[in-house]
């Protein structure tokens, strides 16, 4: 569909460029610049699907709390102070 769009861009300002008609011209000129315009964001969606990860690979609420339960230590104090540093 992005290259349909680009396709229609590439016509549109073509259309713009050859006609003598104010009102082809404006019609060319929107067809131009809205396929450029919807292109450009086929192009970048499509980018960004590429790289993203699908849904199955997305943490679910028990790997959450797992995780969670797993850094919390067991005799760390409530009031969040850091244990004593031992120097030596």
């Amino acid at each position: 569909m992005r290259y349909v769009l680009l396709v229609v861009a590439v016509f549109g300002i073509g259309l713009a460029f050859s006609t003598k008609s104010p009102g082809v011209m404006a019609l060319g000129l929107v067809l131009g610049f809205g396929g450029l315009f919807l292109s450009l964001f086929g192009f970048a969606a499509a980018r960004i699907a590429s790289t993203s990860r699908p849904d199955a690979m997305l943490l679910t609420d028990k790997d959450i709390n797992t995780l969670r339960a797993s850094i919390r230590k067991p005799g760390a104090t409530p009031g969040g102070a850091a244990p004593p540093a031992n120097n030596g």
